[in-house]
């Protein structure tokens, strides 16, 4: 009885600690932030310039609008310098961007769930290392992470513009009815697979089961927009 008994305690201890383990794993690779996903490498500077803080969350982190657009929201994650507060308008220096590192995912007041950028304000010093670490990445405007991100949407997208390259920028489609399509702010570009053939206003459907990832960054015009794959 007691050999069945330390046998049965040794498999849920050994659980426990699986769950354990996995657990510290989560959280040191978003910094203790539950929703923080941060990328092994930062992306690019995104085109802001002003945020306002609308509410100071875990950490000291803060949610913002960004150049005055409540439809374009930011996760900032402050360095030690910063302390943020509600309400507090972020104006950043010539010699300052705002560099992404990542995504962080939270539910509105009315319980949808939204994927943000995560930033850091920092100074163009910073920079020259970053970008040195990224050229070899870098083609024609995209930056492909070394592996794929955060899934952005489970929605279907349609086509905006068709590029030179065969990519195509699209819009996620938020709510069809039978004459009209809807579509979100989320901007996308979707890559030309071979043999792919992408037109104005198509529908891309997302396969069943499977989500938009995003896989990298792309400069489309003054946006940084993601790069997805579906997987």
């Amino acid at each position: 009885m007691k050999k069945w008994l330390i046998y049965v305690l040794g498999i849920v201890t050994g659980i426990v600690l699986t769950f354990g383990v996995a657990f510290c794993i989560r959280m040191s690779n978003n910094s203790g932030i539950i929703g923080l996903e941060l990328f092994e490498e930062p992306g690019d500077c995104m085109e802001y310039s002003q945020f306002e803080v609308f509410q100071v969350i875990d950490a000291g982190c803060a949610l913002a609008t960004a150049d005055d657009s409540f439809g374009s929201i930011v996760f900032i994650i402050p360095d030690e310098s910063q302390q943020f507060y509600d309400n507090q308008k972020i104006v950043l220096e010539n010699n300052q961007c705002a560099l992404r590192v990542g995504t962080y995912k939270y539910k509105t007041n009315v319980g949808f769930e939204r994927t943000v950028p995560a930033i850091k304000i920092i100074d163009d010093a910073e920079l020259p290392k970053l970008n040195r670490n990224k050229e070899a990445k870098n083609v024609s405007g995209k930056t492909l992470f070394d592996k794929p991100g955060e899934c952005v949407s489970r929605n279907n997208f349609e086509v905006l513009e068709v590029l030179d390259s065969g990519d195509a920028v699209a819009l996620e489609v938020s709510e069809t009815m039978p004459d009209y399509v809807f579509t979100s702010d989320l901007k996308v570009l979707i890559l030309a697979d071979e043999g792919s053939n992408f037109y104005n206003k198509q529908i891309v459907k997302a396969p069943k089961g499977k989500c938009a990832r995003q896989i990298g960054t792309y400069k489309y015009h003054s946006e940084v927009i993601p790069i997805i794959a579906f997987k």
